[in-house]
């Protein structure tokens, strides 16, 4: 028995909101639209959000704010989330007892990754300004317009995050160790500690 995704976007619209290309064979495109949706949109949503917008596009009933939030919002952000995890993957293939490079012909070579990743940046970039948009439309309609944004009771549920932008770089208080505590104070460095 076959499991069965709900994607929030078919590789038709990938195809047609991105530099991809039509020959792209579809079943390549749908693990990396649902890696997308899962990694970047359900954290965002919170998991009885993103239950109810699944159920209601099976049912067919995606109307009012929930078609509003699918249409403007979440599609939006995940097509870019998923050109940028599929990018890195269009170049190779997977089988039997290796992984092939694909496309080097006589008058074209391959891309390399780093040819790769700048686009991959520049979508994760949009990516992250709709995901943006998506999270103020969110907390500015909250639980009036969507009663599951704030029912996130249940053990193993995720709660909705505000949080958008990620720049790798760490900002927390790191445990100061007394040695260096030692040497700031003989630096005549003043700490507060939190």
């Amino acid at each position: 028995m076959a499991i069965q995704h709900t994607l929030f976007i078919s590789a038709t619209r990938l195809k047609k909101d991105t530099a991809l290309g039509g020959s792209v064979d579809d079943n390549l495109i749908m693990p990396y639209i649902l890696l997308a949706q899962d990694m970047n949109i359900l954290p965002v949503l919170g998991t009885d959000l993103y239950e109810a917008i699944k159920t209601k596009i099976n049912g067919g009933t995606l109307t009012g704010d929930y078609k509003t939030l699918m249409e403007t919002y979440i599609q939006p952000a995940l097509v870019q989330f998923s050109f940028s995890q599929l990018a890195p993957y269009l170049r190779l293939r997977f089988v039997n007892n290796a992984v092939v490079v694909m496309g080097a012909t006589e008058q074209s070579s391959s891309a390399t990754y780093d040819d790769i990743k700048p686009l991959m940046d520049t979508a994760t970039d949009a990516a992250q300004f709709y995901r943006q948009r998506l999270i103020d439309y969110l907390t500015d309609k909250g639980s009036s317009a969507f009663p599951e944004y704030a029912s996130n009771n249940d053990a193993g549920e995720m709660s909705p995050t505000t949080r958008n932008y990620y720049a790798g770089l760490n900002l927390d208080i790191a445990p100061v160790s007394n040695r260096m505590k030692n040497f700031l104070q003989g630096a005549n460095i003043t700490t507060y500690d939190c």
